[in-house]
């Protein structure tokens, strides 16, 4: 009787392997399981779950995507911090896009009001990450339809505006910070097209001041008072400004959230995940360090 014997460092090709094991199914599945496991640790792909995050929403997982028909009820958080995003209204639920966005899945906000919200606990934590003193960064790609009446991407919601990140349809530039209906802070520069998915990545360093990227390109710095501090007992809104108004019209595919000012090394892997993961590493700058590869 000849005997197998299970050697999971083999690195043979993936149908060497599956020869030599394809008369006892279970040893199959296993050799196979640990070369999936060899070719990722070769390939060294870097992602989020190397950083510590506070939220990570991830579109392209649909082991994080729980549908009701072709509509999303909850989108599961990858960070390990429970912060799902629900939508218990049916109608209002964003659909689920396969083959969206370079050959991943999306979540497809209609633009009229579809919204998401994170609730309980973990929004108020959350909420106090991205107060006024907190330091926090924020790495987002969509891919927008129309950008008209200052469609809102993530807020806070209460009395006033609050926290939010909100496209300005006149001048296609970024609000981002803590606002009240006398301030709000203003990212100048170019944000998003219509045309093409868009990515940018927010940094806080301290509470006055901040840095804004688009597709690895800086296109802002401020510093100045912030406004108001989030309400922490309100739940965290996606897609929408009160989950029926300033509504987003386009497509969410993933949201990075961190608590720590990402520095340069990170904030450019970051960029780099984002744009090879989507297929936006055209719009890199030249002397990007991930222009060419993915870190």
């Amino acid at each position: 009787m000849r005997r197998w014997r299970h050697n999971s460092g083999y690195c043979g090709t993936t149908d060497q392997r599956r020869t030599q094991a394809g008369t006892i199914p279970m040893l199959k599945h296993y050799m196979e399981r640990d070369l999936s496991q060899f070719l990722f640790s070769v390939s060294g792909e870097w992602s989020p779950a190397s950083i510590t995050t506070e939220l990570w929403l991830d579109g392209s997982d649909a082991s994080t995507i729980t549908l009701n028909g072709s509509v999303v009820s909850q989108w599961n958080d990858k960070s390990g911090n429970g912060r799902n995003a629900t939508q218990g209204d049916n109608a209002k639920r964003p659909t689920y896009i396969s083959n969206s966005i370079n050959g991943r899945s999306t979540l497809d906000w209609d633009g009229t009001d579809d919204s998401m919200e994170i609730t309980g606990a973990v929004s108020t934590t959350l909420n106090t990450i991205l107060s006024n003193d907190d330091t926090h960064s924020i790495a987002i790609l969509l891919e927008a339809d129309v950008i008209s009446n200052s469609p809102v991407i993530l807020h806070v919601p209460e009395s006033s505006w609050e926290f939010l990140i909100e496209v300005n349809s006149t001048g296609g530039g970024l609000y981002w910070g803590y606002t009240t209906s006398n301030f709000r802070t203003y990212s100048t520069g170019t944000f998003a097209s219509i045309t093409k998915p868009t990515f940018f990545v927010l940094t806080k360093s301290d509470s006055s001041t901040g840095d804004a990227y688009s597709a690895g390109s800086l296109v802002s710095t401020y510093s100045g008072t912030l406004g108001a501090t989030p309400t922490l007992s309100s739940n965290f809104v996606i897609g929408s400004y009160s989950t029926s108004s300033f509504n987003f019209n386009g497509r969410i595919a993933e949201i990075i959230i961190s608590k720590e000012t990402w520095d340069t090394d990170t904030r450019q892997k970051i960029e780099g995940y984002l744009a090879h993961k989507w297929g936006r590493e055209g719009d890199l700058p030249v002397d990007h360090p991930y222009k060419s590869i993915s870190p």
